[in-house]
């Protein structure tokens, strides 16, 4: 680093220690669509799709809670039909549906959210794993430089499918990955990681040093979902399951039940509000306080014991 010179958002995240938990988006329904025209700042309202196709697209939004759209792209122009995925990243059953369009105004013909009433969408579903990897650079260039290398190292990967994708949030944290249809979140992937990262998620496994949270969890709860793992042990994706959430004055308690055993771990957490200043992107002089989670508490509680303070 050249003495004076500025910082980019993601050296100033990375440099102030800022953690990586507790920061994916909340999402469980997913629409990505394969688009080779160029990605300006507002990708999706500012791309060339026909207005009619937007519109249909964002239907679909307002027909399924937690709900996004990304565009993806793959390493040159499409060949042949274009991918429309649909991911749902529920906590046990993630699913992935795929179908394939011969331009955008098929989407047109795809009515979603009655495929999925009626049991439809079955026939689409497909067993592909998939990396997005966020290499936005109209929204910031540390994604540019930080997403299109890692990008490149994943297309040389077997078993898993690689996308460029639209912003996913949190630029800083570039390289940002985000597995679907399971909807985890890895952040400052590099070279010297990313095989790790991609390995243990083959496994069926979360890559904890990467880990900014499942996309089915709130805030709190993907921070309380990586301080029991990281306790415990327990890397598999489902080793844990949710089981309830307390906001209380103080602190915030969220309860998580592990895989195989009948015990119940209460996590508590306190937030450091502010207590980290930094830009969080690289076209904005404007210094923010972020929040800081910390671990509290973790009890365990057997059912009995459970039950009895209900009670």
């Amino acid at each position: 680093m050249t003495e004076g010179k500025t910082l980019t958002c993601s050296q100033m995240s990375s440099q102030s220690g800022e953690h990586l938990y507790g920061t994916a988006l909340e999402v469980k329904n997913w629409f990505l669509l394969e688009y080779s025209g160029a990605w300006k700042r507002d990708a999706f309202l500012q791309s060339a799709l026909p207005e009619e196709v937007k519109e249909h697209l964002r239907g679909f939004l307002s027909s399924f809670e937690e709900s996004r759209i990304q565009l993806i792209g793959g390493p040159g122009p499409s060949k042949g039909n274009l991918a429309f995925y649909y991911a749902h990243s529920s906590e046990f059953f993630p699913k992935l549906y795929r179908f394939e369009i011969e331009t955008y105004e098929d989407l047109l013909s795809i009515n979603l959210p009655e495929l999925v009433r009626i049991g439809g969408i079955e026939k689409f579903s497909c067993s592909e794993k998939l990396a997005l990897v966020c290499t936005h650079g109209a929204r910031d260039g540390c994604c540019a430089a930080a997403g299109s290398e890692v990008y490149r190292e994943l297309l040389k990967k077997e078993k898993i499918s690689a996308w460029r994708t639209t912003h996913v949030g949190a630029h800083r944290f570039a390289a940002n990955i985000v597995m679907l249809p399971e909807g985890i979140y890895y952040g400052r992937v590099n070279r010297e990681n990313l095989e790790d990262v991609v390995f243990s998620h083959l496994r069926g496994e979360i890559f904890l040093d990467c880990y900014r949270g499942r996309s089915c969890f709130s805030q709190t709860s993907q921070v309380s979902d990586y301080f029991l793992r990281k306790k415990l042990e327990k890397l598999g994706i489902y080793d844990i399951r949710w089981e309830f959430e307390k906001d209380s004055e103080d602190y915030t308690a969220v309860e998580f039940g592990v895989e195989g055993k009948t015990t119940v771990y209460a996590i508590g957490t306190v937030v450091m509000n502010h207590s980290v200043q930094l830009r969080t992107s690289c076209d904005s002089q404007e210094v923010k306080g972020l929040p800081q989670f910390f671990f509290y508490s973790i009890v365990p509680y057997e059912p009995q014991q459970k039950e009895e303070e209900s009670a």
